[in-house]
């Protein structure tokens, strides 16, 4: 296989086992995929698990399945995952901490080598002491922990700088109503670009809400029959947007005529809706690879890197338009 790809044998040994983040050169990985793609090379995962003594399986901890972002970055974490004979188990924690207990007990029982958490807070208390070096966070800070971070505060700006651009100036906010720090910058990031606009930032303007469209639509329709309703409406996720627009239907208001809106992810329902969704795109299969090759470089025991913080968009589509009344 090293003479197929041009490489040394140490090089195509690095691959296979999961050890070449920060070791052999991206370009370096590819030729080596790609030789034993070509040849039809499977590696034995029973006995490189009896040989390292490790399960050579990891789990992906989300908090709530039923949001398709999660199920990009578990595609995402995946693809790293089987170039190494790795499979990735999943855990819903339903947006519950019970999960950690799951957790202990797999990890004590060698059913799992690691975790990567995705929106999920880290495990407290000295019982997971021994997790912290086999554990990841994906959209989360923490200190003493690998991580890997989106710009949510320049998604966030971007999304609310396109309304203000386009005249907005009541703009509410519909958030979601889950404790992670995710979620908080949204919120302090939505009232820093208002007061530095110089528009108003009330309480009438934002709600919270499950990230449910059915949940969350009375919750919508209660921000937009105000008097005073707002003429845009910023939203933490694509699934929000959506109830959002069920409200809006309810009301009997127009988007974008009536009301902008704009979401939070680009998950595949962002198209699907009518208008189509402006939202901030977020690569969430990058997520997922990024972090499973942060997870497995450290189960190999390598430095981890500074912090990634990887790069999101706006994708300004039909949800979004100039008001009709200023």
């Amino acid at each position: 296989m090293a003479r197929a790809a041009g490489v040394s044998q140490a090089a195509v040994s690095l691959v296979l086992n999961g050890r070449a983040v920060g070791r052999v050169s991206v370009a370096t990985q590819e030729r080596v995929r790609l030789a034993a793609e070509t040849l039809g090379y499977r590696a034995n995962a029973a006995a490189q698990s009896l040989r390292l003594g490790r399960a050579r399986t990891v789990a992906l901890v989300v908090p709530d399945i039923r949001n398709p972002f999660f199920a990009a970055v578990l595609r995402g974490a995946e693809r790293v995952a089987r170039r190494t004979a790795h499979a990735v188990v999943l855990i819903d924690t339903d947006n519950r901490r019970g999960w950690q207990t799951l957790a202990q007990s797999a990890l004590a029982g060698g059913a799992v080598d690691g975790f990567v958490l995705c929106a999920v807070a880290a495990p407290r208390g000295p019982a997971f002491a021994g997790l912290r070096k086999r554990l990841v966070m994906l959209d989360a800070a923490e200190r003493r922990l690998p991580s890997v971070q989106l710009d949510i505060v320049g998604g966030t700006r971007a999304a609310l700088g396109h309304l203000v651009a386009l005249g907005h100036r009541r703009i509410g906010h519909l958030g979601a109503a889950l404790p992670h720090a995710t979620f908080a910058r949204r919120a302090q990031e939505y009232r820093r670009v208002l007061q530095q606009a110089g528009l108003p930032v009330e309480a009438a303007l934002e709600r919270q809400a499950p990230i449910d469209p059915d949940a969350a639509r009375p919750i919508a329709r209660e921000l937009l029959e105000q008097r005073e309703r707002p003429t845009a409406v910023f939203c933490d996720d694509d699934v929000l947007a959506a109830a959002l627009y069920k409200a809006a239907h309810d009301l009997g208001l127009t988007i974008p005529r009536d009301v902008s809106v704009v979401g939070f992810d680009d998950i595949a329902l962002a198209r699907l809706l009518e208008p189509e969704l402006t939202t901030v795109a977020v690569p969430a299969e990058r997520l997922g690879q990024v972090g499973m090759e942060r997870l497995l470089a450290a189960l190999s025991g390598e430095a981890t890197a500074a912090t990634p913080k990887l790069r999101v968009r706006l994708v300004v589509r039909g949800s979004t338009a100039p008001p009709l009344y200023v």
